[in-house]
């Protein structure tokens, strides 16, 4: 029997204190979805905005949540929503973010009637991945980990796998779920060429005159240095026995964000401070979203 194509492609976008530049990227792909749930985790919506990408179509699904769930919580209520209207597949962005035409739908579309074991499928964005992408031979190659904006994820592996983890709230999500997939036995693949457009933060650049050296890093909001440390460290301690390399690898990078906070960040005192009290909250057990009642802003830039 053939394949009802009409439920086949959902997406969602998660928006926090977005600028009127979201619009735009919605338009770079909205033409290629059934349906687009957008979220919005922000406190106070702007209801301009709303009513400005509600104009791009019938196709979008406006929620305002009137708080910060997290990015996790968000994208497994864009899942939830997708897969109890009995869509297969879901397109998860985040407002920063924007595709390159039609090209990754064209090659996805015609890639899952083959490779029914696929469990996410990303669009590649950063030259970040040329040592990998020269040795690809396929428009489409395994790889063990992928941000979550520009997936179009399988939402049966999304249930068979409890979806994403919460607690995180934002950092490491992406981490966690792929390795999620990857127990459970799906595939995660990324595309050969660069079809996505994403950011993540500022590029921050300073001279060190004693150490006679340039750091080049991307600057985030402090308080994400404390989901950073957190989240981190509750990973390493949930695949210590499932997978060991990857433990050493998030730890190893959990200590160059310390040594380039110690020698390269402006404002030292409040990095290291959040850093830290995401140190603690993890021996804790603590997990709620930093600073909740004293609303925090900014933990997406």
């Amino acid at each position: 029997m053939e394949e009802d194509k009409s439920k086949l492609l959902a997406g969602c976008i998660i928006l926090y204190n977005p600028t009127i530049a979201v619009a735009k990227n919605i338009e770079s792909y909205l033409p290629f979805l059934d349906i687009l749930y957008v979220i919005d985790n922000s406190e106070s919506p702007d209801t301009d905005l709303e009513k400005k990408i509600e104009l791009l179509g019938s196709r979008i699904k406006y929620i305002a949540n009137y708080k910060n769930i997290g990015v996790a919580s968000a994208l497994n209520l864009g899942a939830r929503l997708a897969f109890e209207c009995n869509y297969r597949w879901l397109l998860t962005m985040d407002q920063d973010s924007r595709l390159s035409g039609e090209l990754f739908f064209d090659l996805w579309s015609k890639y899952i009637d083959q490779n029914k074991e696929t469990g996410l499928v990303a669009a590649s964005y950063t030259t970040e991945y040329d040592r990998w992408q020269k040795n690809f031979s396929t428009q489409f190659n395994e790889i063990h980990f992928a941000v979550t904006s520009g997936n179009i994820i399988n939402l049966k592996a999304w249930k068979k796998v409890g979806g994403y983890e919460d607690k995180l709230f934002i950092d490491e999500v992406d981490h966690d779920y792929c390795l999620k997939l990857r127990k459970n036995g799906y595939k995660i693949l990324i595309s050969k060429e660069i079809l996505m457009e994403h950011m993540i933060g500022e590029v921050y650049e300073q001279g060190d005159n004693k150490l006679k050296r340039k750091g080049r890093f991307t600057l985030h909001n402090p308080i994400r240095y404390y989901y950073m440390s957190r989240n981190v460290l509750f990973l390493c301690s949930k695949y210590f026995f499932v997978d060991f390399k990857f433990v050493l690898a998030r730890g190893y990078y959990l200590l160059k964000v310390l040594i380039k906070i110690l020698l390269f960040y402006p404002d030292k005192k409040t990095y290291l401070s959040r850093f830290f009290e995401g140190v603690k909250d993890f021996g804790l057990s603590r997990y709620n979203q930093y600073g909740s009642a004293e609303k925090e802003a900014g933990i997406h830039g």
